[in-house]
């Protein structure tokens, strides 16, 4: 699974004809505390994410692990259970790189509590928009995204700058492979 949630983390999509409330989240799991991993403590997250990928998107997400803006962790009793690897792409853009959630944790809506956590910290450092990407046959990535508010974007799109949310100019630091899609999501106005 690349750039997005695990498989059964997803959260039911909203049956409205709009969009999810922007400022939607999921009730964290008893226990769970969302830490920030920062230097040496990141390689505690290495064993989840060899949990979730595998090859090149393995390889990829261990090395991003270590050169990240943030890492976020979800913590049982001290126990990494869940990871988000995050960038800042721009001042205004965040990007989502990887969510990953431990096999024996799955189902619990941890993605669904990660995504979330991303969330908030994007629009506490004021970015306007956040993007996430998934492999096109990852349903359960894609409908997590779509439940909280993100859509595909199209390479042809406006500039999120100029009122789309397409990514021109980004898409190389992203590091968009052959068979993902790029999702997009609006957080505040453009600055």
């Amino acid at each position: 699974m690349r750039h997005g949630a695990e498989a059964g983390d997803e959260m039911p999509e909203s049956r409205s004809d709009g969009p999810p409330s922007p400022a939607r989240t999921t009730p964290r799991p008893d226990g769970i505390e969302v830490v920030e991993l920062a230097g040496a403590e990141r390689e505690r997250a290495v064993p989840v994410l060899k949990e979730g990928f595998e090859g090149i998107y393995r390889w990829h997400a261990k090395r991003t692990l270590r050169t990240a803006t943030w890492v976020r962790a979800a913590s049982l009793g001290g126990e990494i259970v869940g990871v988000s690897v995050l960038e800042r792409l721009e001042p205004e853009v965040g990007y989502i790189y990887y969510l990953s959630v431990a096999l024996a944790h799955r189902r619990e809506g941890l993605g669904a509590v990660l995504l979330d956590d991303a969330l908030e910290l994007f629009r506490r450092e004021n970015a306007s928009v956040a993007y996430g990407a998934a492999e096109d046959d990852n349903a359960a990535s894609i409908a997590l995204f779509r439940s909280r508010g993100f859509r595909l974007v199209e390479r042809k799109e406006l500039s999120f700058r100029d009122g789309g949310l397409g990514a021109c100019g980004l898409r190389s630091r992203m590091t968009l492979v052959g068979g993902e899609v790029l999702l997009g999501l609006r957080l505040g106005p453009s600055a």
